[in-house]
């Protein structure tokens, strides 16, 4: 475990205005930052930060919470893991943690082996890119010079040159004490068929390096060199520990800037084809690696952006990927747009022969990924009866994809439209397979909790919190009853104490607590900046505070008194009227002793 005070010190180090900046586009308003929420499909910015308090809520899906919880989410991690990441980042030494010697050992290990790996792959990198700046790297340097990509945008992708050497790589790592061994378990050797020993995986090929999100190398994808019979003109690592091809997305890590800004991502089919818009200016722009765009894909595009054009290859192939990207897309609530390609061209031949000037033109001409894909299906049609039947079946799928019921039947009156068919008939035909609609994004509202005066009080705390100590004293802070919110003005006076700014950590949990939804509320604004009129306004709430108890009593009390009554009783009815008077008298001063002690205090 990490200790209190290292937890406490992450959280008072760390910005949490600067971390969400890197995945949300945050605006100043008043003293928040708005931004659209990366954890449900928002359209309008209803995702909050308050940095003098140092926590975010959204009030579209109620996702609230400090630094920890915003990078738990984003990054799909633990609390732990979450904790040593800000550290890292912060330059935050973290002790070690107590376990048993076995445990101790394992992690250790776990740790130690992944740090290696990762040492290989970047020993690898930085092999690659000196081969690709070295004299015999001049074959790989000409064909980046012809595609236009300067030596800035190389070394920001880190691209290199595999040397023409069955084992170029292996002895450079010989001579960095790594094995043969090592470099087969992350996809860099293989094994020789004949014989013992091993052979570089890749060789006399252009490299592209793969990174996550952080930026550090996972696996390489080669590019064969022309004049080259080498076979498949792209050589990919495998599945490894740190690389599996369907999570990953190539450019994403040069992206995440542009993709924070914009909230918008482009979509295009190869590697060349990033590293080409980029140098264009085009920097969101990312490629899926070797295969078809995955549903891990799009959750990690979700987390940053709400927008994503897919840009691939003008031919068949291209449109029957975007095709197939749609439905993954809808799924994760993106807004799916298309920019057709001329027949023939990629994002890289087209920037070469047209330059940046048309690119820009073209996506600005992008339109709805669906609404393209229903013009050209009909566009396609022969118009007899079975052939529009059949088309229209293939769409049914994509439009059910779409989470919004309005957009469903926007699409099939396009539908009906586009193949000049009765909208009746395909309403009836096209209608949703699913047994029921997708929950809308915004849950129902929350039942307020406690009393109105317990609210007030906690808070006034939170603007005020030099006011803790006065509250306790004058008995305030006992006056709670709701034991959640009693549990959250102790927690706050604790801080106060401490010199604490923690009271992000009470609003953690947010989407399951109603107390924790209600304070996340609460904290985005400050209704009192003014010590003195903030304690008179607190002794007014102890006022209320007391009297409300008090008028509690009293019905108990007149409940005691009917069943009193009802047994005959007349002892007890005696002497529960004779309490109900006390009671009465005591709420009769509490109004005037408050008023004489305000000006006092």
């Amino acid at each position: 475990m990490i200790p209190d005070e290292k937890i406490a010190e992450i959280r008072e180090r760390a910005n949490l205005v600067e971390i969400v900046g890197e995945y949300v586009s945050l605006k100043r308003a008043g003293t928040n930052f708005k931004g659209v929420c990366p954890f449900h499909a928002d359209s309008d910015p209803s995702f909050n930060v308050n940095p003098s308090r140092q926590f975010f809520h959204c009030f579209g899906c109620s996702a609230s919470g400090d630094i920890f919880s915003f990078v738990q989410r984003i990054e799909g991690i633990e609390f732990m893991e979450a904790a040593r990441l800000l550290a890292g980042k912060y330059g935050i030494v973290l002790p070690e943690r107590p376990m048993t010697s076995e445990a101790k050992t394992r992690q250790d290990r776990e740790r130690e082996e992944k740090a290696r790996r990762l040492h290989v792959l970047e020993t690898a990198t930085v092999f690659f890119e000196e081969s690709l700046w070295a004299p015999a790297g001049k074959v790989a340097r000409e064909v980046l010079r012809q595609r236009g990509v300067s030596d800035v945008t190389a070394k920001a992708f880190r691209l290199g040159y595999a040397p023409d050497a069955w084992q170029g790589l292996l002895d450079h790592f010989h001579r960095h004490r790594i094995s043969a061994r090592e470099a087969e378990a992350v996809g860099l050797a293989l094994p020789r068929k004949t014989g013992d020993g091993y052979y570089d995986r890749f060789r006399n090929r252009l490299v592209f390096t793969i990174t996550d999100s952080q930026g550090h190398p996972i696996a390489f994808s080669a590019r064969a060199l022309p004049g080259e019979d080498t076979g498949a003109k792209y050589i990919n690592s495998p599945e490894t520990h740190e690389y599996s091809k369907g999570k990953v997305l190539f450019g994403l890590h040069q992206a995440r800037v542009a993709l924070s800004k914009q909230r918008h991502a482009i979509l295009v089919e190869g590697n060349f084809d990033v590293v080409a818009m980029h140098e264009a200016g085009f920097q969101n722009v990312m490629a899926p690696l070797g295969t078809a765009f995955t549903e891990e894909q799009a959750t990690v595009l979700r987390r940053r952006v709400d927008r994503v054009t897919v840009m691939f290859d003008g031919d068949r192939a291209g449109m029957a990927a975007a095709v197939r990207s749609f439905p993954i897309l809808a799924k994760c609530g993106l807004a799916a747009y298309m920019s057709p390609l001329p027949s023939g061209q990629d994002p890289d031949s087209l920037l070469r022969e047209k330059g940046a000037k048309v690119m820009e033109g073209i996506l600005q001409r992008s339109s709805g990924l669906l609404d393209e894909i229903i013009r050209m299906t009909a566009a396609a049609s022969d118009g007899s009866s079975q052939d529009i039947s059949r088309r229209v079946t293939k769409l049914r799928p994509l439009i059910n994809s779409v989470r919004d019921a309005m957009e469903r039947d926007l699409y099939r009156q396009k539908v009906a439209a586009a193949f000049s068919v009765e909208p009746g008939i395909v309403f009836r035909y096209l209608r949703d397979e699913r047994v029921s609609e997708t929950p809308a994004a915004r849950p129902s509202a929350m039942p307020v909790p406690g009393d109105s005066d317990e609210r007030e009080l906690i808070g006034l705390l939170l603007d005020l919190p030099e006011l803790c100590d006065e509250a306790v004293k004058i008995g305030a802070v006992s006056q709670i009853r709701t034991p959640r919110l009693r549990e959250m003005a102790e927690q706050l006076v604790y801080n106060s104490h401490h010199h604490s700014s923690g009271a992000s950590a009470l609003m953690a949990g947010a989407q399951t607590d109603v107390v924790a939804d209600w304070l996340a509320k609460r904290g985005l604004e400050t209704l009192y900046e003014n010590a003195e009129s903030g304690k008179e306004a607190l002794y007014e709430i102890r006022e209320m505070m007391e009297k409300r108890n008090l008028e509690t009593q009293i019905v108990e009390i007149k409940k005691q008194i009917q069943l009193a009554h009802a047994s005959g009783d007349d002892m007890m009815v005696l002497s529960l009227q004779r309490r109900r008077t006390e009671i009465e008298r005591e709420m009769h001063g509490v109004g005037i002793a408050f008023d004489n002690s305000t000006v006092r205090h």
